[in-house]
């Protein structure tokens, strides 16, 4: 790991010459025909120690010689291991979004993040936390003040100006609350890692606890909204259980007016002048009927029209299905209860 200066003129020759730091190799070389030279600091292992001590090295040479750096190998390692944790972040904040749009029923299914993976990460952020009507009245708020005003009268003032952003309307004001407050500092961050720009130790930290903690509440946001997209699924399907169970009931009560009817049929066919109303009765008062079918007795005229299950064939007065197949199961019972009336009419 190596942190590189660049200095010209002797200047700061000496200083730097007599500036040494405890297991850290130094070594300064002289540019040829010019009066630049060049002084590196460097450990061996890439590792967070390391890069903390070049960190202060690299503070040091900077501050006290405003030498021009060639090399950051502390701030290079310090990029290095944030980087994965800002893509994750983009990564993450870019499925919330897509999530809470769908979800959305003021935004058209996420109309207003459809476009978000082609806009860069400054616009990413200047469409969720900007608000362009309040920019616009604090503006004019300020501009439209004729005399010199105080501090705290222009914060009074912008303090009485309603914000609206995107993101508490889409995704919520109590979501991810780090990022909300912190979104500058999370974007400077970003861009800071993702630029290879020149990074500290205590920014290092900074970011680094910034970051991952913005990660979990981004985690937790996710699975709550897909949580509840769940639960309003379940909801569904359970609604749809119910309709489904309704209609098996009812199917269940219609096979039983079939059946009902094929009994009615079968028995005219053979007692002619027994009548409909007749037969309903007997058998309503032998069988534990539902309510509702009790009620179609009333209508057994119409309910025939409505569900032709069976028929009588005129010529043979068999009772037949629709797919003109004999039904056999009803003649046994049939034929005894012809031979009972006909025993009944020779005993009279």
């Amino acid at each position: 790991m190596i942190q590189e200066y660049l200095f010209i003129g002797k200047e700061h020759r000496d200083a730097v010459e007599q500036y040494s730091v405890d297991s850290c190799k130094k070594e300064i070389h002289d540019l040829v025909d010019s009066a630049c030279w060049i002084v590196t600091f460097s450990k061996d292992g890439e590792n967070e120690r390391n890069a903390n001590l070049l960190s202060s090295v690299h503070s040091y040479i900077v501050n006290s010689f405003h030498a021009t750096v060639l090399m950051n190998g502390s701030s290079a390692y310090y990029n290095k291991i944030l980087y994965p944790y800002f893509n994750e972040f983009e990564r993450k904040l870019r499925k919330l979004l897509y999530i809470k749009g769908a979800l959305s029923k003021d935004l058209n299914g996420g109309e207003e993040f459809r476009s978000i993976e082609s806009k860069d990460f400054g616009a990413i952020f200047a469409l969720l936390f900007s608000d362009n009507v309040f920019v616009q009245e604090t503006r004019a708020l300020v501009n439209n003040k004729s005399w010199q005003f105080t501090k705290e009268e222009i914060s009074t003032a912008i303090q009485q100006l309603a914000e609206n952003t995107l993101w508490d309307k889409a995704v919520g004001k109590n979501a991810a609350p780090l990022l909300r407050s912190n979104f500058s500092k999370v974007k400077a961050f970003r861009n800071d890692v993702m630029h290879a720009h020149n990074m500290e130790t205590s920014d290092y930290h900074k970011a680094y606890k910034l970051i991952t903690e913005v990660n979990k509440q981004l985690d937790a946001e996710i699975n709550k909204s897909i949580r509840y997209a769940e639960e309003h699924v379940n909801e569904g399907i359970r609604g749809f259980n119910t309709v489904l169970g309704d209609i098996a009931r009812v199917i269940d009560q219609a096979q039983i007016v079939r059946n009902l009817q094929e009994q009615i049929f079968a028995v005219q066919s053979y007692l002619p002048a027994v009548k409909k109303s007749d037969i309903l009765e007997s058998l309503t008062s032998q069988v534990d009927i539902a309510p509702a079918l009790a009620e179609l007795r009333r209508r057994i005229d119409s309910i025939q029209q409505s569900v032709p299950s069976a028929y009588i064939d005129p010529a043979g007065n068999k009772l037949h299905h629709l797919n003109n197949q004999p039904m056999t199961t009803s003649a046994p019972t049939l034929k005894e209860t012809q031979e009972e009336n006909n025993n009944g009419k020779n005993e009279i």
